[in-house]
């Protein structure tokens, strides 16, 4: 996959990824970053849409199961057939939960260079940043239209989006909601919740966790060189399709401890 930066946070994680970045012939960059906060995934997008460059966003807690270029083309292309206003393409493209219709995620995002796309950014990190408190997920729901508010303060005119594709762009099914249901041979993306909020604190959220992976270190397996040991442990997020999607544009609380103002 060519055109890959890697913001790294500390000195350990940079000495890692100069090193891959001389495997691959330069074409991992590494950008060195520090501290850690929600804003960070936001502000190194932030950066390369002011260079005008369209941006990818996913976590480091995703494995590419093959490569997105093709894909991530024709997620474009079909969020602008999919309906709306034909004058407001799409600028993002959002991961949403499996058992959905908008129930956006921001592990990973496609973000279209543009004024649009930086404003609105630009927006949402500001908005952040006056309320530490709110979870960054909750934050950029909202800020696509999704979730009640969480003050009184208005928030502006959500972007055109759309969801990406889970039976590309999949979750692994460790919570509710989450997961796929077509061949895991066909999926682009695996995302897999290690790290804060997912599973390394364990007491915080295990009350909310599915056992599907319990015990088992996915950083270890999915990067096993054995390609039928990975797709093993993609299918265990295999799940049937859900008869009811559901619509998160009409919750009144998010269920991350913030209800609707």
């Amino acid at each position: 996959i060519p055109n890959v930066a890697v913001f790294v946070l500390d000195d350990a994680a940079a000495e890692a990824c100069l090193e891959a970045s001389g495997e691959v012939d330069g074409a991992l960059a590494c950008v060195r970053g520090d501290g850690r906060t929600a804003l960070q995934k936001y502000a190194i997008c932030l950066a390369f849409l002011a260079l005008d460059l369209d941006v990818f966003w996913f976590d480091f807690d995703s494995v590419w199961l093959r490569s997105p270029e093709g894909l991530l083309a024709r997620a474009w292309v079909q969020g602008r057939n999919a309906g709306g206003d034909p004058g407001r393409p799409p600028v993002v493209l959002s991961a949403v939960d499996f058992a959905s219709v908008n129930c956006a995620m921001n592990a990973f995002f496609a973000l279209r260079a543009g004024e649009e796309a930086l404003r609105w950014l630009m927006a949402l990190v500001h908005w952040i940043y006056k309320r530490p408190w709110v979870h960054d997920q909750a934050a950029f729901g909202l800020f696509l239209g999704v979730g009640p508010l969480i003050d009184q303060e208005p928030v502006p005119r959500p972007p055109p989006w759309r969801a990406l594709d889970p039976e590309v762009f999949a979750n692994a099914a460790r919570f509710d909601g989450l997961g796929f249901s077509g061949a895991a041979e066909e999926l682009a993306l695996f995302h897999f919740f290690d790290g804060w909020n997912s599973n390394l604190p364990g007491n915080d959220v295990a009350m909310f966790m599915k056992p599907t992976y319990r015990g088992i270190d996915l950083f270890e397996g999915l990067y096993d060189e054995d390609s039928r040991a990975v797709l093993a442990l993609v299918e265990r997020s295999r799940l049937p399709a859900s008869l009811e999607l559901r619509d998160c544009s009409r919750v009144a609380d998010m269920g991350l401890g913030v209800l609707a103002a």
